[in-house]
This record gives C-alpha cells, structure tokens and sequence, in this order.
C-alpha cells in the first residue's frame, strides 16, 4: 500500500530561520507602511483649498501656501487662483470650492444667487482705503462727467457699487453711462488705447496708469472708509463641518502676516513676483489697504459690528440699483472662528 505523504515537508532549522526572518521582514514593512501613514497625516495635514484673485491682501494667503505655514496647525492649504471676482463668485455658487478670499458685495451677490451657498464671513482680511480705483482720462476732473461716457468695469457688484458711490447721491443710474464689461487686464489695456473714457479697477492691475500724465483718479475707496472690505467667506454646511480647519486657516493667516513682518524683503519678492510686478510696485500697491490686526476681530465682525453694519448699506444700495432683491438673505459675519482649534 502507497504511503500517503504530508502535505508539507517538516522545515529544517535553516529553513525555519529563513521563514522567521521573511515574516519579521513583512511584519516590520507593515508595522513602517503604518508609520509612514501616521507620519503623512500629521505632516501633510488636512486638505483645505481657499480661492483667491489677483489683490494684494490675498496675496498673504499664497506666501503661506508658498511657505508652508499652515503645516504646524494641520492644513495642507492650497490656493487656487481665478481670473476674476465674477468667475470666483460663480465658482462658489457652482460649489467648484467652499472657502474664498473676496469681497463684501460679492459676498452679498451670492446669496442673491444661491440662498443656500450664502456664505458667512469668518475674517477681515483688509480694508481698502484707496486701492480701489475709478480712473479715467486726464481731461475729466468729477465722476459726474462720465453721462454718456464709455466706463469700463467688471461684471462685479463691488466694480457697480465703486461707480455708483462715485456720484455721491447724484440721482444718476449705470444706464446713464456706456458700460463696458471685460477682465481687469483687458480693461486697463482699453482705457491705455483710448477705447474707454474711464475704468473700475484695482491694484496690482492699476500699476501701469499711476504713473501715466494721460490719466487721473476720479475716485477711490480712500473717500468712503470702512465700506470696501475684503474678508475669508465660507459655504454655511462647510463651515459647520470643518470649523476646526477653519480655525486653523485664521491662524494661519496670522503666520503669514508675522512671516512677512520677519522677513519682509523675502516676503515681498515672493507675492510680488506671482504678480508679475517689481517689489517696489508691490509696497506701492499696499499703500492703499489696512490690515487689522488678531485684536480688532471680534469689534468687526460682531453682529452688530462695522462689517455687519456694512452689509446693511451695501445691501440698501444694491436694491436700489435693481442688482437685490428685497427677501434675499444676506451673509453673515461671525466670531466663531477665532479662537485656537
């Protein structure tokens, strides 16, 4: 009779010692994997993905992205850039992304756009106190010259509310002007070309007319202090999901502002270089804007605080001019990211 054999051959003792030292190997890879999981997590932290445009107080937000100060409170932030206020107002209505770097009026329009995705406003970036421009040919000395007159501007509430606050309370309407709509580089290239009589615009892209003798400034935010405004706006169920990573996003822009008080020249060539422009246009360009500083916050963005009151009058303005309607909601300022996550 045929002696069935053992499945497995017993292992000789350098066999087993062979098997021990695989498994100790396969083991350790995993027990590594694992490490280098954990270490992953904690180094590269939690994606947040905040959109910007083109404007010097934003530009804070890319240094740190640039510098990676936003690794010690766990974020891994990415900026993402877009043309222009219109496409970035769209974008968040679209919900392509949760968290922008904007303005107030836009900040209004969304809710006129999507009730839903009306956002509330968790930051003050900065306050711009001439870095919004109306600028037109040197042969005009008032905005009220501009009836019948070409005027260029985005298809932005803030461009809409700079020229209509221009004419300070003069009963004149935007049909009573030539609009022109178009981006903020296309719009400065017109004026330069003598096809407009007049822009909306706003630093850096303001840059090239400062200097130039066949242009003047008709108006700026530096006459109507406190009412452009430019903050961090949040999606409302983003902001109830991800308030510890929304903390850590403020704290990080404290890091980027004491970055480039550290190390102010390095800091300067880094924003002003993704901006195309020189260092000097750069600081030129800040001129015009306020920071306000951790401690001025929770005065701002308080219920009944400046920025609250702000939207108030935006929105009043907005219903006049048509661009509001009366039962839309609108955004709301809050301190309930301020504190350390």
């Amino acid at each position: 009779m045929l002696r069935r054999l053992p499945l497995a051959l017993p292992l000789s003792p350098s066999r087993r010692l062979v098997r021990g030292v695989a498994l100790t190997v396969i083991g350790g890879g995993i027990v590594s994997l694992l490490a280098l999981a954990i270490w992953f997590r904690f180094t590269q932290g939690r994606r947040l993905l905040v959109s910007i445009t083109s404007w010097p107080g934003n530009e804070y937000l890319y240094l740190a992205e640039q510098r990676q100060l936003a690794r010690p409170f766990g974020l891994d932030l990415v900026i993402k850039q877009t043309s222009s206020l219109a496409d970035q107002r769209q974008a968040f209505v679209r919900g392509d992304h949760n968290v922008m770097a904007t303005t107030v009026p836009e900040a209004i329009a969304v809710c006129q756009e999507a009730p839903k995705r009306c956002p509330e406003l968790m930051l003050v970036l900065d306050e711009s106190l001439g870095a919004d421009r109306l600028i037109g040919r040197s042969g005009l000395s008032a905005p009220a010259q501009l009836v019948g007159q070409r005027v260029g501007l985005e298809r932005t509430v803030l461009a809409e509310y700079l020229l209509l606050r221009s004419f300070a309370g003069q009963p004149i309407r935007l049909e009573d002007l030539q609009l022109r709509f178009d981006g903020p580089v296309a719009l400065v290239r017109a004026l330069q070309a003598g096809d407009l009589d007049a822009i909306v615009t706003y630093a850096p892209h303001d840059t090239p007319l400062r200097t130039d003798p066949r242009f003047r400034e008709l108006f700026s935010s530096r006459r109507v202090p406190g009412e452009i405004v430019d903050v961090i706006a949040v999606a409302p169920e983003f902001a109830r999901t991800r308030r510890r990573d929304l903390q850590a996003l403020v704290r990080t822009w404290w890091a980027a502002q004491a970055y480039a008080r550290q190390r102010r020249r390095e800091a300067v060539e880094v924003m002003a270089q993704r901006q195309q422009i020189t260092s000097d246009q750069f600081r030129e360009s800040e001129r015009g804007l306020r920071y306000p500083d951790a401690s001025q916050q929770r005065l701002l963005l308080a219920s009944d605080g400046p920025v609250a009151r702000s939207i108030e009058r935006l929105a009043q303005l907005m219903r006049q001019a048509g661009r509001l309607e009366a039962g839309a909601p609108l955004p709301r300022p809050t301190t309930a990211f301020l504190e350390a996550p």
